[in-house]
């Protein structure tokens, strides 16, 4: 079955995001003060004494991670240990990853709103990458793609 054009798309978001992330939690974890990301003034907003907690998250949650889904999307690996994580959902790991990913960044931005204030153009864009993900991930043509019926159908 060919891949259709949305997940294209869909891994072109996840890309986005994974530059995102690596980006600033590298940032993160070098300066956990927050200098190198001119970000010193909001640390007193939050909950933590540095950045290293957050820039373990970023870069791990939102760095890492959505280049690991691209892999699985892309590849419709069969690994049985995580499709036992997955195994009453009909769909292939990678699409359940990036449902539950796209909602932890939901999460992330919401936590961020209320903590901080929402008045960073970076969060307007993380926003919007996160609602093309999810979005994309439920259009019928990438379940279709995905649903663990139409993998068997791929094999037969």
């Amino acid at each position: 079955m060919k891949r259709p054009m949305a997940i294209w798309i869909l891994i072109f978001w996840l890309l986005f995001l994974a530059f995102g992330g690596l980006y600033g939690g590298i940032a993160m974890l070098l300066e956990p003060s927050g200098n190198l990301l001119q970000m010193t003034e909001v640390l007193q907003l939050l909950p933590v004494s540095n950045y290293l907690l957050p820039g373990l998250f970023l870069l791990f949650v939102m760095g890492v991670l959505p280049l690991f889904l691209i892999y699985g999307l892309f590849a419709r690996p069969n690994w049985a240990w995580l499709e036992s994580f997955f195994h009453k959902i009909e769909y292939h790991w990678a699409w359940s990853g990036t449902v539950i990913l796209g909602v932890v960044l939901a999460i992330w931005l919401i936590v961020q709103g209320v903590l901080i204030g929402f008045k960073w153009a970076i969060q307007y864009v993380t926003a919007i990458n996160g609602l093309f993900i999810l979005l994309l991930v439920f259009l019928s043509p990438v379940r279709r793609y995905y649903s663990k019926h139409t993998q068997l159908l791929d094999e037969c």
